[in-house]
């Protein structure tokens, strides 16, 4: 049974117990008028003395350890199931906490003010700008960090198609019925295919301006191997529109990512065998027939293959709102690609995609354009 009004902050760790010594220690200053909490680190099967210095330094905290590393959201999910706060508080471990953070970002969801999940404005490590002030979604599933000015910490909450999993709340029951993180994306896109969710299931997300912290950047990645970050950045987006996309044209907007995708990644190949000159490179890219076996695995990837058809039918089935609905926190319209980056942008033009009335097909194994 959740202890009801309890806060669990849940920080996934592995290794480098320097990284995560300033988040836990602005904890330590967290506001008297803090709502009650417990924190829980949750130690991925770290190699190096975080376990150790962790419990010595703050014993006051809970630490979890798993034995082997498996990730953010299996990490999470550990946390989950050793803890039992009525809202659930993810934090990265490369983040630092204001007093009044936790106040602010569960208050709206303990008082009933928000129904889905609340999150943090992100700053510099500084604190000077806004790291993540909002999300840019566009209709292929890729997600771009808001980022600039701070802003006024009495303003009113910001509605946003989902808020960062670095540092955000949801209640418990909501996050279990949900469905929660999806397990098969790893790192990427997570928080973007979970609150994109929770909006189609009638559920509002929020930015709390006042609630804010921190955060060193991508510091917690690591070095991950090259294929396994790509292989998340390309096939996430697609698992995520595949999902939650309900119009008539599901097909196309895939079809598009896939091509995307694949150029993205003969670019990222490129990049690495012949760094330099890769925009002249990209004139022919589209012009190349479509390798089947990369689209498939793409769009199929092994076990996922199965779940991921039943999980679009089971969300479209208790969808309570349209895609088009949302459209107003895809800032600024999802089909308006003037907000990719200089990498997509060239892809598009090279590829005569720059019109987007222009229709996607597949045939015979070939990508083209009509």
């Amino acid at each position: 049974m959740p202890s009801r009004h309890l806060c669990s902050i849940l920080i996934p760790h592995f290794n480098n117990p320097s990284l995560i010594q300033p988040c836990l220690q602005s904890l330590q200053g967290l506001s008297k008028n803090s709502p009650p909490y417990e924190v829980c680190i949750i130690d991925d099967g770290s190699t190096d003395e975080s376990v150790s210095f962790l419990k010595r330094e703050f014993p006051s905290y809970r630490v979890i350890q798993r034995e082997e590393n498996g990730g953010f959201i299996e990490a999470v999910e550990t946390g989950i199931n050793s803890t039992e706060g009525e809202i659930l508080v993810f934090l990265n471990n490369d983040t630092w906490v204001e007093p009044n953070w936790l106040l602010h970002l569960a208050d709206p969801l303990i008082e009933g003010k928000v129904n889905g999940a609340c999150g943090s404005i992100l700053m510099d490590w500084e604190g000077r700008e806004a790291l993540f002030r909002g999300v840019s979604v566009n209709y292929l599933g890729y997600g771009f960090e808001e980022r600039g000015t701070l802003p006024d910490p009495d303003s009113a909450m910001i509605p946003v198609l989902c808020p960062c999993g670095g540092a955000m709340a949801i209640s418990r029951d909501l996050y279990a019925t949900s469905g929660g993180f999806d397990r098969d994306y790893g790192m990427i896109y997570e928080d973007l295919d979970l609150g994109w969710r929770l909006n189609l299931l009638g559920y509002d997300c929020f930015l709390i301006p006042s609630s804010r912290a921190g955060h060193r950047a991508h510091a917690s990645l690591g070095r991950k191997s090259f294929e396994k970050k790509a292989r998340n950045y390309l096939l996430n987006p697609l698992r995520t529109i595949f999902k939650n996309w309900d119009e008539e044209d599901h097909l196309e907007h895939i079809q598009m990512a896939v091509t995307l995708a694949q150029a993205r990644e003969r670019i990222c190949l490129s990049g690495q065998q012949h760094p330099g000159g890769l925009k002249e490179r990209l004139a022919g890219l589209f012009s190349r027939p479509a390798s089947a076996p990369l689209v498939e695995s793409l769009v199929v990837q092994e076990e996922a293959a199965r779940t991921l058809a039943s999980a679009r039918k089971y969300l479209q089935s208790r969808r309570k709102r349209s895609t088009r609905e949302l459209f107003d926190r895809f800032v600024p319209h999802p089909t308006r690609p003037w907000f990719y980056d200089e990498e997509q942008r060239v892809l598009l033009e090279k590829g005569g995609y720059w019109d987007l009335e222009k229709k996607l097909y597949l045939r015979g194994g070939m990508i083209g354009w009509k």
